[in-house]
């Protein structure tokens, strides 16, 4: 693999960041024509919330840039709920497009399909997302992810329930780069679940990115707010680092 300029390491990394906070795997660049990541995290999480209860999980994908802009690919993950019988594996198939709106802006849109195949559970955990990205000089990106279909098992007035509906995510993420491998990364969410539980949650992150040819490593202190904890637990919620290798090829 060639090595990076600076602009490309940001971008790539900012790109990464936003695949990693909605749950799909980062695009190829507009030099590949396809492309994957094999990655061993030690917390598989998503909006703050924790798809592994804290265990590790290995995670890979593959997609390949279709037309100038478009993409498509599949990701899959080892997942585990911690109440009753449970799907051990997620798998994601998305399609998007990326394409410069100005000279120091891009745009992003992606949709996916979310699928835990032979999950026993009664209630069905698969879910579609629409998301949008705005991003500025490749360093700062906003993100709107609408699912009209989500499920949360969570504990609401008292109770766990299985409850579903329509949900729509609220990100920032940025990254400062240091040297040409290392750069600092940053990131705050809020997930209005209001048409689900009447509430929604605030989500935020802090780590370091490392960049060793195709391997890059990332580190990751990932918190949430009292809503988060009332509405899923301590188990899924607790503030704690995740560290991540991967593999691009």
């Amino acid at each position: 693999m060639n090595s990076l300029s600076l602009r490309q390491f940001v971008a790539t990394r900012v790109l990464a960041a936003i695949a990693i906070s909605l749950g799909v795997t980062a695009p190829v660049s507009a030099q590949d024509t396809w492309g994957g990541s094999i990655t061993l995290t030690s917390d598989y999480r998503v909006r703050g919330l924790s798809k592994t209860l804290g265990d590790a999980a290995i995670q890979g994908g593959l997609q390949a840039q279709v037309t100038q802009g478009w993409v498509i690919g599949a990701w899959a993950s080892r997942v585990g709920r911690d109440r009753g019988r449970t799907s051990a594996l997620e798998v994601d198939a998305f399609t998007g497009y990326l394409w410069k709106i100005a000279l120091d802006w891009d745009a992003k849109v992606t949709a996916t399909h979310y699928w835990y195949p032979n999950d026993p559970a009664a209630a069905s955990y698969d879910y579609d997302e629409l998301a949008a990205s705005l991003i500025f000089r490749s360093q700062l990106v906003a993100t709107i992810a609408w699912s009209p279909n989500v499920e949360y098992f969570s504990r609401y007035q008292g109770d766990w329930n299985a409850d579903s509906g329509r949900s729509i995510a609220y990100e920032l993420s940025g990254v400062q780069p240091l040297t040409s491998a290392l750069s600092l990364t940053a990131g705050v969410g809020y997930n209005d679940l209001s048409q689900i539980v009447d509430l929604g949650y605030w989500y935020w992150n802090v780590g370091v990115s490392y960049a060793m040819g195709p391997l890059q490593l990332d580190v990751s202190r990932i918190d949430s707010d009292a809503n988060a904890e009332a509405l899923f637990g301590s188990t899924t919620t607790e503030a704690g680092w995740s560290a991540a290798l991967s593999w691009r090829f």
